[in-house]
């Protein structure tokens, strides 16, 4: 059970799209902001058949061990360079797809901290 723990600051936090593998046109959507530390979110995300994007985490008050592909794609891949995930939609394929990935870490205070990123894919031609 994911339980929910707030920050100390009201910021909200964004994980934004990374586009130095693609470039704008091929992978678009607005940024996933979450308040917390151990928190569950979605965002959509619309990519070009046969191409993907990678994503980034800005603002986080703590330090990431590790990024790990929690729900792996129906049709797409998806994968992780470093701390950060990416998506590559099959080539040819329209249609709805769907994958989920979860930033670990610790907090500024040393506890545990999951970011957990669903993404709602639409790949168009």
């Amino acid at each position: 059970m994911i339980r929910r723990i707030p920050v100390a600051t009201s910021a909200a936090l964004a994980c934004s799209l990374w586009t130095g593998l693609a470039s704008a046109q091929d992978c678009s959507g607005p940024p996933v902001y979450f308040n917390g530390e151990i928190v569950e979110v979605e965002g959509e995300l619309t990519v070009k058949a046969g191409k993907g994007c990678a994503f980034s985490i800005n603002g986080i008050p703590g330090a990431l061990n590790e990024t790990v592909i929690s729900q792996k794609p129906k049709i797409g891949r998806a994968g992780v360079d470093g701390l950060k995930p990416y998506y590559m939609a099959k080539p040819g394929y329209q249609g709805p797809d769907e994958f989920a990935y979860t930033f670990v870490g610790m907090n500024q205070y040393g506890g545990p901290m999951r970011i957990k990123i669903k993404r709602k894919i639409t790949v168009v031609p």
